[in-house]
């Protein structure tokens, strides 16, 4: 902001009248503009330096009016600020005015914002990256067997669900969740046998809300959640890539595949696609972005097809293999469908496929407590050889959780028996 100096304006009156009121002269003899002196000439009238008499300091003539005998009255008001000018780093995003009847501007506002140009957002990137380190990939175990495949199915998580011991029996919240799915893959992963390939199987609802509204989209039921929706999303990120990272320590390979389940029908696919993005450079995990409510994959003579359970039940998977699936199914003798939903373990051969549900680790809600359900609360690791079919099947219970979870040198989590 400036002030004209009160000698700068005196000296520009003194030019304007010696020059006989000529703007032009005036202006020529200070060796300024035209719109500048006019400006000063202005300033200087609103101080008085221009007749009748000088101002108060601080304020400016707003009014003169005089008498035929008695000589002349000046109304003062206090002077206006200095000029403004718009604050650095700013730009100026809207102005507003007020007009008199004949639309002559009285005042005016000017509103400004941070001026987000790309040089400066381009400096501010880099600072925060400045000090980045990339990930360190995973070593691969030394001996893995080719023969062998393990699975680890992740059942009904609910992550960011929330349950109130003194109303369901037992706390939940995003942490004890994560906790407790956390210490189940390292567990088991810890007890797996080293097949060169694993598949980390979420069949769905990993995440209990699958947007900050916290209803189920289908039917518009109210959920019991813990916490903001943003933050359940960055945890469940989070702990994906941990599980990975696990599973990549005693195994060859790793595929990932999010199944959509009634609770996160959007979400899953988001999660799959950044998940995919953070391992784009390893050459050991693939993620199965595939959008659809099915998995299927076959080892050998092992068949394996998945799905949520929400909509596709459990005696219908079979049928549903066989048809959509005609050559995997006809190259394979042992055939296992994996399903969620229901919260609890159940197992039907028919039809030439073993169809199952698993437990969860999840905490009930405190409708589910109301209506007096029950089930264990594990996880399970199974492996598959790609002749025999099912040869082993690892469990891992909440009493078995309770040894904390630990780090290496790297940050990343180990695994353990």
């Amino acid at each position: 902001m400036t002030t004209i100096p009160h000698e700068t304006l005196i000296e520009t009156v003194a030019s304007y009248r010696a020059n006989f009121d000529n703007q032009s002269a005036a202006a020529a003899e200070l060796g300024i503009a035209r719109q500048t002196l006019q400006n000063r000439l202005r300033h200087a009238a609103e101080r008085g330096l221009m007749g009748p008499q000088e101002t108060l300091p601080g304020y400016a003539i707003k009014s003169i009016a005089s008498k035929a005998d008695d000589g002349s009255w000046i109304k003062q008001t206090k002077a206006p600020g200095e000029v403004w000018e718009v604050p650095a780093g700013h730009s100026v995003k809207g102005v507003s005015a007020l007009v008199d009847a004949e639309g002559r501007v009285i005042q005016q506002w000017q509103k400004t914002s941070a001026d987000n140009r790309p040089n400066d957002l381009r400096a501010a990137i880099e600072a925060v990256f400045a000090d980045h380190v990339p990930a360190v990939l995973t070593a691969a175990p030394a001996h893995t067997l080719a023969d062998i495949l393990t699975v680890y199915p992740i059942v009904d998580v609910h992550l960011g669900l929330y349950a109130w011991a003194k109303e369901t029996g037992v706390d939940y919240d995003v942490n004890i969740g994560r906790d407790q799915l956390r210490g189940a893959v390292q567990n088991l992963v810890g007890r797996a046998a080293p097949s060169q390939t694993a598949i980390l199987l979420d069949v769905g609802d990993y995440f209990h809300a699958d947007n900050s509204r916290n209803q189920t989209a289908r039917s518009g039921n109210p959920l019991d959640v813990d916490t903001r929706y943003a933050r359940v999303l960055q945890v469940g990120y989070e702990l994906v890539v941990e599980m990975i990272e696990l599973a990549l320590q005693k195994h060859g390979h790793v595929t990932y595949r999010k199944l959509p389940g009634n609770h996160d029908d959007e979400t899953s696919l988001m999660l799959a696609i950044s998940i995919a993005a953070h391992f784009r450079n390893e050459p050991r995990v693939t993620i199965d972005t595939d959008p659809s409510r099915f998995f299927m994959r076959r080892f050998g003579k092992v068949m394996i097809g998945a799905t949520h359970g929400d909509m596709l039940k459990m005696a219908d998977l079979a049928g549903f293999m066989a048809t959509n699936w005609s050559r995997e199914w006809g190259e394979t003798e042992f055939r296992y469908g994996f399903t969620g939903h229901i919260h609890h373990d159940r197992a039907r051969v028919a039809n030439g496929v073993k169809v199952e549900s698993f437990n969860t680790l999840a905490a009930k809600d405190a409708w589910h407590a109301g209506m007096g359900f029950t089930s264990p609360r594990t996880a399970v690791a199974i492996t598959l050889h790609r002749e025999f079919g099912e040869v082993d099947r690892l469990t891992v219970s909440l009493p078995m959780l309770a040894r904390p979870v630990a780090a290496n040198d790297n940050g990343k989590m180990e695994v353990a028996v």
